[in-house]
């Protein structure tokens, strides 16, 4: 399994990347949104971590960039976020066909673990 984490928050990518690693999934992580959007786009992973909540050029804008060039349905995006959605909100991004679930930021890594195998 591949997965790549998009977070521009380096302590939560470094130990995410830790775990995963220690659990023998291979995971690539970038703290850079638009190089995100790029591997997204030019690589093949079979879950996408990707924080909503990001600077300049945050999770919904990758959502919508993907959406627009009609590939979103194509991944399995997993939004994770310290921000309090609505619950309108949540129905609206996990209505898009490619957003698999939404974490609350703390990540509970053995939660993430399950999201990630479902």
């Amino acid at each position: 399994m591949r997965v790549l984490m998009v977070d521009d928050n380096q302590d939560i990518t470094e130990l995410v990347y830790k775990f995963l690693t220690a659990k023998g999934v291979e995971n690539t992580v970038t703290n850079n949104p638009r190089e995100g959007l790029d591997l997204i786009k030019n690589e093949n992973y079979d879950v996408v971590l990707l924080d909503i909540a990001m600077p300049e050029f945050c999770g919904r804008d990758i959502i919508a960039v993907l959406e627009k060039e009609n590939i979103l349905k194509d991944q399995k995006i997993i939004i994770f976020s310290a921000h309090a959605f609505t619950e309108a909100q949540i129905n609206d991004l996990l209505e898009k066909e490619g957003v698999h679930s939404i974490m609350k930021k703390p990540i509970q890594l053995g939660k993430l673990l399950t999201v990630i195998a479902s």
